[in-house]
């Protein structure tokens, strides 16, 4: 029997609205698609820029050291890049850190020396009284101690009773092995015996990894609430206190002490003979710093961390880490 022309009518209509629904399911899919095309561009440009001005950052820091060097050799407090919280505006963003001096601190990496004789190492005795002075008890402070050297030395030999090597570390859940090597990062320190996540916020404050073994201390720049530093450093040989140190940075010149005798000229150690050893490890100087910041560009964020070396009052960048990118 041949359809009606209702009949007819009424199938046509349906095609056509299921044509026009097929339609516009492709047009909402091509939309949205397009629409998440644009977003993933979008933040692709956002990231790439914030990513260029985490790059700026080392420019910015260039430019301050730059600045200060140009006008002393001394390094001290009162200078541009001690400032805090530095920003710097850019466009739809920023630049924003602070400086730390990292002769301000105690480098771990001069650990990495052997006894002499029966005589322990020195910096080994004077880590280890730095622990002390900031709470860490005599047996823990002695057990990192020896393993931070053992970690940044060159053998796998343990100096010490208290010390650790590879057979101590191989035998963890997480096996790994000592670096037998400088530090790069303080972070590292979390990897080292003795030394968990309370102990490491405690005592990483007053500590750094620059790449070389020298132990230099910038009497302008530790700061009072770090006199421990100062402390550790003349224990050994001097029957001081804790409070001597921070009496004596508090009298500090607003500028610094233009050279160490000067600062050894204090009335602190006008009874004393320093030794030429001690005094090496002094300075008004210094020659690292890290800038530690953050770049943002339209809410997007980055964390940098960036390691300076003056060389001929010049700033080179000789290390650059970022992260955090959201």
């Amino acid at each position: 029997m041949a359809n009606s022309p209702k009949k007819q009518q009424g199938i046509a209509l349906i095609t056509v609205l299921m044509i026009l629904a097929i339609m516009v399911t492709i047009a909402a899919t091509m939309t949205g698609r397009l629409t998440m095309s644009l977003k993933r561009t979008e933040g692709l440009i956002f990231s790439q820029s914030v990513y260029w001005y985490g790059q700026a950052a080392g420019d910015f820091g260039r430019m301050v050291l730059n600045q200060d060097f140009a006008d002393s050799s001394v390094v001290s407090l009162d200078q541009n890049w001690a400032l805090p919280e530095m920003i710097f505006p850019l466009e739809n963003g920023n630049i924003a850190g602070e400086f730390k001096d990292m002769r301000s601190c105690f480098n771990l990496n001069a650990l990495g020396v052997k006894d002499k004789g029966n005589i322990r190492a020195t910096p080994v005795t004077q880590f280890q009284t730095l622990l002390e002075a900031i709470g860490i008890n005599d047996y823990a402070a002695e057990m990192i101690a020896e393993s931070s050297r053992d970690w940044v030395d060159k053998d796998d030999v343990s100096n010490a009773a208290q010390g650790a090597e590879d057979s101590i570390y191989q035998a963890r859940s997480v096996p790994h092995l000592a670096a037998n090597n400088l530090m790069v990062d303080i972070s590292e320190l979390r990897a080292v015996q003795g030394v968990g996540q309370k102990v490491y916020e405690r005592i990483s404050p007053y500590l750094c990894a620059i790449p070389t073994k020298d132990q230099k201390i910038n009497v302008n720049t530790v700061t009072i609430e770090q006199a421990a530093i100062l402390y550790a450093l003349f224990k050994q040989d001097f029957d001081f206190a804790l409070s001597d140190f921070s009496k004596l940075l508090e009298d500090r010149p607003v500028s610094g002490w233009n050279k160490v005798d000067d600062f050894l000229a204090s009335s602190l150690f006008s009874d004393v003979k320093v030794s030429a050893g001690l005094k090496k490890m002094l300075s008004v100087t210094s020659e690292y710093f890290q800038l530690n910041g953050a770049a943002e560009f339209e809410d997007r964020i980055t964390a940098v961390q960036i390691l300076f070396k003056m060389d001929d009052k010049k700033a080179k960048v000789i290390r650059y880490q970022s992260g955090g990118l959201k």
